[in-house]
């Protein structure tokens, strides 16, 4: 199972990379975190452990709070919406591998701070804040 710090790494490294879509099975936190599938979809019900080593209720809790500040995929504040979603599923991520006795606590490598926007044509015609 990996650690906190690979999957921590693992998503901010996708976010750099623009891989993070809130509203795609294979591309949203959990996607992410099961190696762009939407295996943790069908887990979400579970009381078992998946491949990866979470819960279904650990996907929901991850998926929940990032949804919670992301309104829609694009417009003027999507940047700042993902960026704190992302910063809950993070601080839920840690809790959950915290009670598995993993000491999460130590700093960590990568400090995770919000991509500088930049506008781009996300391929729609519509213009948003991207990195």
């Amino acid at each position: 199972m990996p650690t906190y710090f690979e999957q921590r790494e693992k998503i901010i490294q996708a976010y750099f990379r623009d891989e993070i879509k809130p509203y795609e099975r294979n591309f949203c936190f959990c996607g992410t975190l099961c190696n762009n599938t939407d295996e943790w979809f069908g887990m979400a019900m579970s009381f078992h452990n998946d491949s990866h080593g979470y819960r279904g209720r650990d996907f929901v809790q991850m998926e929940t709070v990032l949804l919670m500040e992301v309104d829609v995929e694009v417009g003027p504040d999507y940047e700042d919406q993902l960026f704190k979603g992302m910063c809950a599923a993070l601080d839920v991520l840690k809790e959950i591998h915290r009670s598995r006795g993993e000491d999460v606590d130590t700093e960590p490598a990568t400090p995770f701070i919000q991509r500088k926007p930049k506008e781009v044509c996300n391929g729609y015609g519509v213009r948003s804040q991207l990195c």
